[in-house]
């Protein structure tokens, strides 16, 4: 049966991988396994560059801590553990970012010919990333006072990412009968953390095919299309009638997202606060502290800024609003924190990095 869930890239890049070491086994293992190690060291590199180029001359010595530091965050260490389009997303992510900083600086159209080759190529791995680049594009109209090279260079990039999609969006409607530019299972996820039983993190009792052997079974029976719709007026009906309900559960993932899950059960175990040992006690602490001291220092760096006595580099803090919207709205899980929880940190680490050299001076 056919399906438009996910993306085609990453299946494709399995499916490679299959077909050179089998079908789930031990070598595919290793190879997917390594694969997510490379991928986040390509990223790694490229964050590297990214902040090199938004710190001042001669503080390589920071950056480089700085991206050290970003990789023994608890949630990248989590997404090493279950690879899937994570790595490929995060170097497509931070490329998008690197080129947007370039082409901002420049106002070459070769540099906004860059960031549409790699965001096609990163909307084939997700959907989630088209939110950013409406952002980063939507800042580079307001902050570059060449308005008509601003409209040129987002054509080129608009023109790109059709160009890419054009294949995935003829392959649906060649298996559906209908205009599918994205993902196909956007208000199932949505459905899942808004009807009467609710999720604010994915449980065995979520209203999802991959849990549920009943829905599994209205999946089948109903047909892809269908269901997605029927998951749609469930969403709505119930965000319409609950809007209370809604906005609580709205919040409790924003809180989760952001400060962890040190009294929430269901993210990092399935058993609650008062069941776990020691160590789990001082693992979900460390974790928790993991998130909240970089949103304090983002917090206090953008309060510094507003005073007037530094400034909070955008390029980093647009992805921080618009890449979590989401997971607002459906679920959340510790893998998808980790390339919002590197950005969170490349931009503490440089808030401080500043604050470090406005005070040596």
């Amino acid at each position: 049966m056919p399906t438009a869930w996910f993306m085609p890239a990453t299946p494709l890049v399995w499916g490679l991988v299959f077909i050179i070491f089998g079908i789930f086994s031990k070598g595919s293992l290793i190879a997917l396994y390594a694969l997510e190690c490379v991928l986040r060291a390509v990223a790694g590199c490229v964050y590297l560059r990214l902040v090199s180029e938004i710190l001042p001359k001669g503080s390589v010595r920071s950056a480089v801590v700085i991206v050290m530091v970003v990789f023994i965050a608890p949630e990248h260490l989590v997404a090493l553990t279950r690879p899937w389009y994570w790595g490929l997303q995060e170097v497509g992510v931070s490329l998008m970012l690197l080129y947007t900083l370039q082409w901002y600086r420049s106002r070459a159209l070769c540099n906004a010919l860059k960031v549409g080759i790699v965001s096609g190529a990163t909307l084939l791995v997700n959907s989630v990333p088209v939110l950013l680049l409406g952002a980063l594009l939507a800042q580079i109209m307001l902050r570059v006072g060449d308005l008509k090279r601003s409209v040129q260079g987002a054509l080129l990039i608009g023109l790109i990412c059709c160009g890419y999609l054009a294949p995935w969006i003829a392959r649906n409607y060649v298996a559906f009968d209908a205009f599918i530019p994205f993902r196909q299972n956007t208000w199932v996820e949505i459905r899942q953390g808004n009807n009467p039983e609710g999720a604010i993190v994915q449980s065995r009792q979520s209203l999802h095919p991959n849990v549920l052997a009943s829905e599994a079974a209205k999946y089948d029976q109903e047909g892809e299309l269908a269901y997605e719709a029927n998951a749609r007026d469930q969403a709505l009906t119930y965000i319409e009638n609950h809007p209370g309900a809604t906005l609580k559960r709205f919040a409790m993932r924003g809180m989760l997202f952001w400060f962890s899950d040190l009294f929430h059960e269901g993210v990092y175990g399935d058993r609650g606060w008062s069941q776990k040992s020691l160590r789990e006690k001082v693992r979900d602490v460390w974790t928790f502290l993991w998130a909240v001291v970089p949103v304090v220092v983002v917090v206090l760096g953008v309060v510094w800024a507003c005073l007037g006595t530094g400034a909070v580099p955008w390029i980093l803090a647009t992805p921080l609003l618009v890449l979590p919207i989401p997971y607002y709205l459906s679920h959340i899980h510790p893998v998808y924190f980790a390339s919002v929880k590197s950005l969170l940190l490349l931009l503490a680490g440089v808030l401080v990095s500043e604050k470090m050299r406005s005070l040596r001076r």
